[in-house]
């Protein structure tokens, strides 16, 4: 306070005549607030005799990084204290504020007494207490505390929050940023509803902090009556990890492990679970003896230079149906990976490996395939004046199996690119490319779909394949007030062959949908196995309409003709003839809150459908509503590759300004139909407080794996989880 004492002095050399000394102004000094005091005041009185100072009305005293201000303040400078009275606030650095009635402070508003105390923390949380002593700028002990995260009640504040923990000591230490608690008793609605010795949390300062998570209840008909209680615990500023175990009344305990780490270069993460059961076969009966099950999941990124990084993604189980009878994952086909790619200019690289998994009742474990390595490099030139440009690919594969093909792939193209747009708007696209492809095949199979057929045979096979295209394009645009009309006629021949071995392996290129989006194109295989052989001519017509204010409605429509009738392309695609069947595309968006999409394929023939796929997406993240049919006539890359139609439906409904409905459910609509999986929840979040009611069902059996009936409940109180 030396600075207040040289205010006071100052003051009583003003007025040297009088006893008593009215002030009313405020001193501005030019000061280092940071070591000093200021004080400011409606009105100031210093008294010689006492060494007393009496400040009122709209008092303000800055102390370093502290403000405190009241109605009245009464210094005494022979001791050094601080009485303030009324409407009191004292704003501490943290950005915490401390309103009283009543303060008695000193050692420069560090230490003190306060009675009838109340803290709004930064996070808007409070704490009130009967009385605080101040042992230092860092811990506040409370008696008689209440503390929660609740807002009042605007229309009756002293009504009770939803929540709170009243305790008979709070201590709030600053430097070890913890609110610790003494006999403490959780209230809902004013209800007692736990007690505590002991309980701590994190303050708001703190991102971080160790300590038990909300817990979560369900009861499963696989699993039984289960709870989960994580456990959260910061290990250094860098890295973390969340304990989660889970009692079940029918299956035991599985504990389960998340792990995190930020480095100088990247991050990675691990979550892994087990568990110690009956064995069942897949009829779901036990096989009487007892075994570990489980799984272990992660990622990683990490930057080498400003060029390269290199990374992973491994994920795997124990038991093909595990991640599912615990609602881990709903994957079929697990990948792990790890690669090192890298980006300079035009100029990529990615070297990276796989590894696969496969989860359903038809895969064998013997002929999944395992690649140790596989490269792919691409580069593009920079355009001349005409605006051409070379481009140039190298691609190596190696696929091993236990039992099956092994295929070993060298891959080197060329490509050359002309894009040209005449005066009067159109546009033209012209590319030729050239790819050399060699292949050595051991153990080959006689029929690239059957993994069964192998022949014992190991062969090389080399072919080369030329390509050229010619794309025309003419958009017609007109300006109709606020809406510009495009009408977009779109051509494109293409002359592709593969000249050589004819019977190459095929490892990439068994799965194909002709669809919009691979309409036009030299070659719309996925990969470099299989090619589009021959001379064809793709057609289509682009309509769209475009308001100033972002809303659209577009549409697609065309077919491919191949020089002849024979294709290269399965029954089922919409390929295989001559004709290809129409493909559309309809999306209508007026707003950002409402979508519409309508993909189609045509049979060319009768005319009828042979894929439709509707999609509707409709609000906004409080209230939205999506909807999605799919019809494949013929599933080609389906396991039975027959008929397949479905329906799904997923929403939220904001009841009120806390509460939301919220549900999804999925049918199969093949022959009499059945349901797939459905889900129907309540929930309640507000700035304190979450609570979800959710009940499910599976409708599906998956070997040991039955219908599921499960009903859960999950319970947030906010800042603790």
């Amino acid at each position: 306070m030396a600075y207040l004492v040289r205010i006071v002095v100052a003051a009583a050399l003003l007025m040297a005549a009088s006893v008593q000394t009215a002030l009313s102004q405020t001193y501005e000094v030019d000061t280092d607030l940071r070591k000093e005091s200021v004080l400011s005041a409606d009105q100031i009185t210093f008294d010689r005799e006492i060494q007393q100072v009496i400040a009122s009305g709209n008092v303000v005293i800055v102390q370093g990084e502290r403000v405190l201000k009241a109605d009245r303040l009464i210094y005494n400078v022979k001791e050094d204290t601080i009485r303030a009275e009324g409407n009191i606030s004292l704003t501490e650095p943290s950005g915490d504020i401390v309103f009283a009635n009543e303060m008695d402070l000193q050692n420069e508003l560090k230490t003190g007494a306060i009675k009838n105390i109340r803290v709004l923390f930064t996070d808007n949380s409070r704490l009130a207490a009967h009385d605080a002593i101040k042992i230092d700028e860092n811990k506040t002990v409370m008696t008689r505390a209440v503390f929660s995260t609740c807002r009042l009640c605007e229309e009756d504040p002293e009504q009770p929050p939803l929540w709170q923990i009243k305790a008979e000591k709070v201590e709030h230490d600053r430097e070890d940023k913890t609110v610790t608690y003494r006999n403490a008793v959780l209230e809902f609605f004013n209800v007692p509803v736990f007690y505590t010795p002991y309980f701590s949390h994190p303050d708001p300062t703190v991102d971080r902090e160790s300590g038990f998570l909300a817990p979560s209840y369900f009861d499963s008909t696989r699993l039984g009556n289960a709870v989960s209680i994580p456990y959260y615990y910061v290990i250094s500023e860098d890295k973390d990890i969340t304990i989660t175990p889970t009692i079940t009344t029918k299956e035991g305990v599985q504990m389960a492990g998340e792990y995190r780490q930020a480095v100088e270069s990247g991050r990675f993460q691990f979550d892994t679970s087990i568990t110690y059961v009956d064995g069942r076969e897949s009829d779901g009966t036990t096989t009487g003896n007892r075994e570990f099950q489980g799984h272990i999941r992660g990622d990683g990124q990490f930057r080498i230079d400003d060029a390269w990084l290199w990374g992973f993604d491994v994920f795997r189980t124990s038991n093909d149906t595990y991640l599912e009878n615990y609602d881990i994952s709903d994957l079929d086909t697990l990948t792990s990976t790890a690669y090192i790619q890298g980006q300079r200019g035009r100029n990529f690289s990615l070297l990276s490996a796989y590894s696969f998994q496969g989860l359903r009742s038809t895969d064998v474990s013997s002929q999944t395939p395992f690649v140790p390595a596989w490269w792919d490099y691409s580069y593009v030139g920079e355009p001349n004046k005409y605006g051409a440009r070379f481009s140039a690919n190298a691609d190596t594969l190696l696929i091993f199996r236990e039992n099956g093909q092994d295929t070993d792939r060298m891959s080197l193209s060329g490509g050359w690119h002309l894009p040209y747009t005449t005066t009067n708007g159109q546009v033209f696209s012209f590319d030729t490319s050239l790819r050399g492809d060699l292949y050595y095949a051991r153990n080959q199979l006689s029929d690239p779909s059957d993994p069964d057929s192998t022949t014992g045979e190991n062969s090389f096979y080399g072919r080369v394949v030329p390509s050229i295209s010619l794309e025309w394009k003419y958009p017609f645009v007109r300006q109709a007030g606020s809406v510009r009309q495009v009408v977009e006629p779109i051509v494109e021949a293409v002359w592709s062959e593969a000249l050589g071995s004819k019977n190459t392996p095929n490892e990439d290129s068994l799965s194909f949908e002709f669809d919009d989006t691979n309409l036009f194109g030299s070659d719309r295989f996925a990969g470099l196995d299989e090619v589009e052989e021959g001379a064809r001519l793709n057609y289509g017509l682009n309509i769209g309409v475009y308001g100033e204010s972002g809303g659209y409605t577009s549409f697609l429509v065309g077919q491919s003709i191949h020089q002849d009738g024979s294709t290269s392309f399965q029954s089922g695609t919409g390929l295989e003839d001559q004709f290809s069947d129409y493909v559309t595309r309809l999306e209508i968006r007026p707003t950002q809150k409402l979508q519409f999409i309508n993909r189609t394929r045509i049979d060319h023939d009768d005319l009828t459908l042979a894929r439709n796929e509707i999609y509707v997406n409709a609000g906004t993240a409080k209230n939205f509503v999506n909807l999605g049919y799919v019809f494949l006539r013929d599933d080609p890359n389906g396991i039975t590759q027959e008929k397949r139609e479905e329906v799904y439906v997923a929403g939220r409904v904001q009841m009120a300004e806390f509460w939301s409905v919220y549900g999804n459910y999925r049918r199969n609509l093949v022959d009499s139909g059945n349901s797939v999986d459905g889900a129907l929840g309540v929930e309640y979040l507000d700035e304190c407080f979450g609570f979800a009611f959710e009940a499910s069902r599976s409708f599906t059996r998956d070997r040991d794996v039955e219908p599921e009936t499960r009903f859960s409940v999950k319970i947030r109180l906010l800042p603790f989880n």
